[in-house]
């Protein structure tokens, strides 16, 4: 096996990465357990490195940080685009992940005067609903460094098959890599304790839980989950539905107000970020997971609901046509009336009814999703890009 030098390029890894960092430091742990020689470069100071270190089994020591410059927002780095251009570490692949940030410049610059090759993922963010927000910031970005950056990449990941007509929607005309995302086999046998997280947020024992666990963000599709909920009352009265998350836009004010105009305050409890164990716990104590998004990549909260054993109603933002195809969830369309018809359904089927669909979603991340199974052909990629394999099939040239 022919070693490959691979450089993963992100923005933060830490615990509100939002599932970027989770991606990338899986990714590289499952490819340097390969025997490759990977390194993560991102925008991280050093508490948040090695808690994603520790967390996704990454060596530290091959994550380097690099300090922000200017606005936070802008995520820019003077430091990094001086390594970017002085660098001579020579590496045979740069996979970026995410875009509109600084991380961006400093892979157009290796692809540019390095001559390396460059796969870039955007996880979702060529997406029309996505592209529609904060456009200003967006259109800099593209001005300065994205829209070259994006069309000099030897190929685009995606990780979902919506993407890849948002690519081409995009303009781009890239070779396009479909490759979904992974989990790490020890989460198929971790374990939560289902009565320290009622115990914790105050939940009655004999209240089934509807969870759900993302960005507290318009994105999201909150609105329509509480709408839905409030329309089926009488359903929904055993349940209770847990949100938790971390704020953005300001969108939590928005719910709760929603939830109080509705008079729904008993069924409906708002939490903050929940991470790690009490991410388990939460999962544990949790009948059905519900991710009613408006725009996705491919959602990470999936596979650890899916590897918990929880079943999951999602929508067409994502791919999800397998949680129909096998019996593990619900694929719905992006409306109030279609997340109302799933619950419906889910919602009064037994305990025993969705821990077998929660079985077979354990079955389906065994069999598909697992980082070394999706590491294997990243690396097929790779070696394709370096003129040493013939193109993969899940490469995508028209």
């Amino acid at each position: 096996m022919q070693k490959i030098k691979i450089l993963h390029n992100v923005h933060y890894l830490g615990k509100t990465s939002f599932g970027l960092g989770q991606i990338s430091v899986s990714l590289a742990s499952a490819q340097y357990s390969l025997g490759h020689d990977v390194r993560i470069w991102c925008l991280e100071n050093e508490e948040n490195i090695m808690w994603a270190s520790s967390t996704h089994d990454f060596p530290a020591d091959r994550i380097n940080g690099f300090k922000l410059f200017g606005p936070r927002n802008l995520l820019y780095s003077t430091d990094l685009i001086r390594q970017a251009k002085n660098d001579d570490t020579l590496f045979d692949i740069v996979h970026q992940h995410g875009i509109w940030t600084g991380i961006s410049k400093s892979t157009l610059l290796l692809a540019k005067n390095k001559k390396i090759p460059t796969i870039i993922a955007p996880h979702g963010s060529l997406n029309q609903w996505a592209l529609d927000q904060s456009r200003w910031k967006k259109q800099i970005a593209r001005a300065f460094y994205e829209n070259q950056n994006l069309k000099l990449a030897s190929c685009l990941h995606a990780t979902s098959e919506n993407e890849i007509s948002d690519f081409r929607n995009f303009g781009l005309r890239n070779p396009i890599a479909y490759l979904e995302n992974g989990i790490h086999e020890k989460h198929l046998t971790s374990t939560g304790n289902s009565d320290r997280f009622r115990e914790r947020y105050s939940i009655a024992k004999d209240k089934r839980i509807l969870f759900f666990l993302s960005r507290i963000s318009p994105k999201k599709g909150l609105t329509m989950l509480v709408e839905a909920i409030n329309s089926i009352q009488e359903d929904f009265a055993p349940w209770q539905l847990i949100i938790a998350g971390v704020d953005e836009f300001n969108h939590k004010k928005e719910i709760e107000l929603l939830v109080k105009q509705l008079n729904l305050e008993s069924k409906i409890k708002i939490l903050g970020p929940l991470f790690g164990q009490e991410k388990d716990d939460a999962l544990a104590a949790s009948e059905l997971f519900i991710l009613p998004s408006y725009s996705e990549g491919s959602p990470m909260v999936i596979l650890d609901s899916l590897a918990a054993g929880v079943p999951v109603i999602t929508t067409k933002a994502s791919t999800w046509n397998d949680l129909n195809q096998h019996n593990c969830g619900w694929w719905t369309e992006i409306n109030t009336d279609a997340i109302t018809g799933a619950l419906h359904e889910a919602l009064n089927m037994s305990t025993e009814e969705l821990k077998q669909m929660g079985k077979n979603g354990k079955e389906l991340i065994l069999s598909k999703y697992t980082w070394p199974q999706l590491a294997q052909k990243t690396l097929q990629l790779y070696n394709w890009l370096l003129g040493h394999e013939e193109k993969p099939d899940f490469v995508i040239l028209d």
